[in-house]
Parts: structure tokens; sequence; C-alpha cells
């Protein structure tokens, strides 16, 4: 997922996938100054389902749900 589409997916909160488990939505995107501190990157929190944990991934490793697959 580029970073427009995971702006996009944050602001429809439409369910993502990462590492093969499906999340309700992003619950937040993060830019944080890269180690050189002249540019940024964009990460992506996903909350759990249960909603006690987060897991901050970057874009790239998630995707959108299909609309034929269901949540577990």
């Amino acid at each position: 997922m580029t970073h427009d589409e995971a702006k996009a997916a944050f602001m429809e909160e439409c369910p993502v996938v990462y590492g093969g488990v499906t999340y309700q939505r992003i619950s937040a995107l993060i830019y944080r100054k890269n180690h050189t501190g002249r540019g940024l990157r964009i990460q992506a929190e996903l909350k759990d389902n249960n909603n006690h944990s987060v897991v901050i991934v970057s874009p790239e490793r998630i995707e959108r749900r299909s609309s034929n697959e269901t949540t577990i």
C-alpha cells in the first residue's frame, strides 16, 4: 500500500490485512523523521480486534481487505 492508499484507507476506516491477519482499520498514521533527519517515513498503527494492543508497521506491508474476505 502506498502512502496515499494508506491515508485513504485510514480516512475511510476500511479493514486491512497484515501478516495474514485482518484488522478492522488503520487506527493511526505516524510520521517520523528518518535517521538523517532530512526526510519523513510513514507508519501505520493497527489496533487488534480485542482493543488490547497495537501493531506499528510500514504501509508497504499492509493491503486493503477484499470485499469477499471475512474477519475472524
